[in-house]
């Protein structure tokens, strides 16, 4: 008996002092939740820490497109600064200058000034088509620098009603949709054409053009698109000197020509490259040719009348008799 009040009292004892079974199946078990929650709580810290990294990616993208975007407004604020300062680069001859006999003398020393790839024999050329064309609606497409539209528009200025619609993108991702060659595409990818289109806004300005030129900041497919809606409107005089690809080329030449007036002149720029004649040829074939230059092998252009659009047959009263009689007979 008393061996067995020993052995009671002895598991009393390691029952306080270790707990009882069920006590410690409790313990085993709010262990296993309390892991179980460290781990849920670990893989949520590390979710939460990923989302962390991603958005600190995007923030610094942004703050990189943030000082791209800086840095070009602040090249733009230098250019307007100097011009306002008057100490641009560009030493244009005042707009004064540039009427009537003076225009070729004029153009002769804006030329050299303004970007681009437009002799002075074929921008001669040009202002010539324009002097002697009677319409006031001339579009070029292909603007780039405006070595050639603006000597246009300075033969035009003094027209009444005349506008000058300049189409150009100014995109090099646009520049390059269609492939022309391997070097001429690299060329396209890297050059600064908002650079480009500052310095013909300033030619613009600079010329007294600004009432004259209209800008269409559009891809050719879409500005044809936006003069097509246009019902009725043609040009009398355009300059197609877009993409040399072979099938935009072609594609220009074709969509662009039934917004020509009939009896007005399409011009076609580089109609010596190999990628151009095609579009050339369809202008041989659907148009009158006035005149093809061929300066040397980088310079080729030509200049084509759009025919004038066939009338429709005129019947006599007693044609229309006939005609009725052998329907009823």
């Amino acid at each position: 008996m008393a061996a067995f009040k020993r052995d009671m009292s002895m598991s009393s004892l390691m029952d306080r002092v270790f707990g009882s079974e069920a006590d410690n199946a409790v313990v085993k078990d709010c262990t296993s939740l309390l892991e179980q929650q460290a781990v849920m709580y670990q893989a949520m810290l590390a979710g939460h820490e990923a989302v962390i990294r991603e958005t600190q990616a995007v923030v610094r993208a942004r703050e990189e497109t943030v000082r791209e975007r800086e840095a070009v407004v602040r090249e733009r604020e230098a250019v307007i600064d100097a011009l306002r300062a008057g100490q641009n680069t560009r030493s244009l001859i005042a707009p004064a200058d540039s009427t009537g006999a003076d225009l070729p003398a004029y153009i002769s020393a804006l030329l050299p000034q303004l970007e681009g790839w437009c002799t002075l024999s074929k921008a001669l050329w040009l202002v010539e088509l324009v002097s002697n064309m009677s319409g006031t609606r001339i579009g070029e497409i292909g603007v780039y620098g405006g070595k050639s539209l603006i000597p246009m528009a300075l033969a035009a200025r003094n027209r009444p009603g005349a506008m000058v619609y300049a189409i150009e993108p100014w995109s090099n991702s646009v520049a390059v949709e269609q492939a022309t060659s391997a070097e001429n595409d690299q060329w396209w990818r890297e050059v600064d054409l908002n650079k480009i289109k500052l310095g013909f806004v300033s030619a613009v300005m600079d010329c007294g053009l600004a009432g004259v030129v209209k800008l269409i900041e559009l891809p050719s497919d879409e500005a044809r698109c936006a003069f097509q809606a246009m019902r009725g409107y043609r040009f009398d005089l355009l300059h197609v000197d877009g993409s040399h690809a072979e099938g935009q080329a072609l594609t220009d030449v074709k969509d662009w020509l039934p917004l020509v007036a009939p009896g007005g002149i399409l011009v076609l720029d580089d109609i010596g490259w190999e990628t151009v004649t095609k579009a050339r040829d369809y202008l041989r074939a659907t148009c009158d040719v006035i005149g093809e230059v061929i300066e040397d092998k980088n310079v080729s252009y030509g200049a084509y009348r759009t025919r004038p659009a066939p009338r429709a047959q005129e019947f006599k009263t007693e044609t229309w008799a006939n005609m009725l009689s052998e329907v009823l007979a």
